[in-house]
């Protein structure tokens, strides 16, 4: 699923639901980086995990399922779709909702403009490595070898987050075994580079990866997102 994509399956989320999605699955990843920046595996889903901050009673999520799930009109003519969740789906670390990303999503032939949340990526990681399943852990390690997410923050996070003691050794064993690859490489996966700073590795990180720096100031740790908008 592209930026595009998403955009399209938010602006029918907020025609079916007077209220902010939030996107929690692995294309949250899509608001912080353009999809040509991200590795085949963070975008090969087209299924978007989109849940609402009120919705306690499932309400919400079951009417995105509904209307625009899984072999829904909606999925059949696109060929992708949302998947209504609720936030307590995921295991997140302590304050990832004062870390969520928000984007303006462009209005376009199925609706107007809207707001649209993101998990942040350090929390998407910790989410993606509480379920630890082989396409979570493919998700982590792609993102990890692309140098896209920061390490030793995914650990800090991992660390504040309530976890059966079992789900963190193998989650801290992954995460230290991808810092070994990175200083096998070369890498420094404890320390990204800073988009913000001057000088000629962070001239070409942005050369690079492309991205229009624009930082929301709620977001701390985090890179810029590469433009103003989702799609």
């Amino acid at each position: 699923m592209n930026r595009e994509q998403l955009a399209d399956v938010l602006r029918a989320a907020s025609q079916l639901v007077d209220d902010r999605p939030l996107v929690m699955g692995s294309q949250a990843i899509l608001g912080t980086y353009e999809e040509d920046v991200l590795p085949a595996a963070a975008t090969m889903s087209m299924e978007a995990d989109v849940a609402f901050l009120d919705d306690q009673d499932w309400a919400k999520a079951d009417l995105v399922t509904g209307a625009i799930g899984e072999d829904s009109n909606f999925h059949q003519l696109r060929g992708y779709y949302a998947e209504g969740i609720h936030v307590e789906t995921a295991t997140l670390p302590e304050g990832w909702r004062d870390r969520l990303i928000t984007q303006p999503v462009p209005a376009g032939s199925n609706g107007p403009g809207v707001l649209a949340s993101f998990l942040e990526r350090h929390d998407l990681v910790v989410a993606k490595l509480a379920a630890f399943r082989e396409k979570d852990v493919r998700f982590v390690t792609e993102l990890a070898a692309a140098g896209l997410i920061d390490i030793q923050i995914a650990r800090e996070r991992l660390e504040n987050t309530a976890l059966h003691p079992v789900a963190r050794q193998r989650a801290t064993g992954l995460l230290e075994t991808l810092r070994g690859r990175a200083t096998k490489r070369g890498d420094q996966a404890h320390d990204v580079v800073d988009l913000d700073a001057p000088g000629p590795q962070a001239d070409a990180a942005r050369l690079r990866q492309g991205e229009r720096l624009s930082r929301d100031p709620q977001v701390r740790d985090e890179r810029p997102p590469p433009g103003p908008t989702i799609g």
